[in-house]
């Protein structure tokens, strides 16, 4: 029975972690098509978001409570003619109803007008479990390397939820 019973505990915690990376990479997914309404669903009603907000580094953002972090990414996102984020799901700690992660991240993103920026940073996040699954509680971007150099490239108009 023992043996069994930890099945089942391993298993749960491996859907768990799954579901926790899950909602890391929703949120990579609707910043790149610019979906408001899904990035709205990822946040719990208190969370905390914060970018460049630790000691030394460059263009901190800062914004609580959900109505203001969606007002944020709507102020970040409109204003760019190409974005594209991946992120690389790190290590995930469960405890309970909460779990932490860490995920390394690269960006790139050019507008408005000639401006362009590259990055890669790491994701330091929070989560609590929901009705409706896993949401971000707090959610802190670092950057490690941040570039404003022109690139090159055509941005593909084919699709409308890939700008």
């Amino acid at each position: 029975m023992t043996n069994a019973l930890s099945t089942e505990n391993a298993v749960a915690r491996l859907v768990d972690e799954a579901a926790v990376r899950d909602t890391v990479l929703r949120f990579a997914d609707v910043a790149v098509r610019g979906d408001f309404d899904a990035f709205r669903t990822l946040w719990s009603e208190d969370a905390l978001w914060v970018i460049g907000g630790t000691d030394g580094q460059p263009f901190e953002r800062r914004a609580e409570g959900a109505d203001q972090i969606v007002a944020l990414y709507r102020t970040l996102r409109e204003e760019r003619d190409y974005f594209i984020q991946f992120v690389i799901p790190g290590v995930v700690e469960m405890d309970g109803d909460t779990a932490t992660a860490r995920s390394m991240c690269h960006e790139a993103a050019r507008g408005p007008g000639e401006s362009y920026y590259r990055n890669n940073g790491v994701w330091t996040d929070t989560f609590r479990r929901t009705d409706n699954g896993w949401v971000f509680t707090n959610r802190t971007y670092e950057y490690l390397w941040l570039d404003f150099s022109p690139f090159t490239g055509d941005i593909s108009w084919g699709s409308a939820d890939a700008r």
